[in-house]
């Protein structure tokens, strides 16, 4: 009688245990929110007119010195840094008016000025274009056409379908004794 007391005290104590701890993680949990709304500011809703935009500054560091080139470049017109890199390496520069209005990322440092050249040319992915050279072998002249030129006409029609003729099948024939050897 006395174990079976014990058995129950201990187990109504374990059962009153376990409803004051979920009694508890209900009240937080229902206080939670009002705690972290007051903690945090009121969000301040922002519109897109009241965000300040700044428009992008290019960058435009061009440096010829002792025959290399180091360019660092951002959002730049391609005809403004190549008209300042021919000015700088003292050659004359033409050019037309579709590829100079593009604009142009790159950079690199110390690099020929002819092999920097070609390859913001090959940045700009243009093709159309001239180099002359000077009796020293220094550029002259570039000239920059664009890709004024028109792209080859696609059809109208579509190519026709080659025709496949299917031959009849070839009879199939007895086996044929082979002709004795020559003698």
């Amino acid at each position: 009688m006395i174990i079976k007391s014990r058995l129950r005290l201990r187990s109504s104590k374990r059962l009153i245990n376990f409803f004051l701890v979920l009694t508890f993680l209900i009240f937080l949990t229902c206080l939670l929110p009002v705690f972290s709304a007051q903690a945090q500011p009121p969000a301040i809703p922002a519109t897109p007119q009241d965000i300040p935009v700044e428009p992008v500054k290019p960058v435009m560091k061009i440096e010829v010195k002792d025959g290399l080139l180091s360019v660092e470049v951002s959002d730049a017109e391609f005809g403004n840094v190549m008209k300042e890199i021919a000015e700088k390496a003292k050659f004359k520069a033409e050019i037309s008016g579709a590829v100079a209005s593009k604009k142009i990322t790159t950079n690199f440092k110390d690099i020929d000025v002819e092999r920097g050249v070609r390859r913001l040319l090959t940045v700009m992915k243009e093709k159309d274009f001239t180099i002359s050279y000077n009796t020293a072998g220094m550029i002259d002249k570039l000239e920059i056409y664009g890709s004024a030129a028109k792209p080859f006409a696609t059809p109208t029609t579509p190519p026709k379908k080659p025709q496949y003729i299917q031959k009849p099948p070839m009879p199939i024939l007895p086996p044929q004794p082979l002709p004795p050897p020559p003698k």
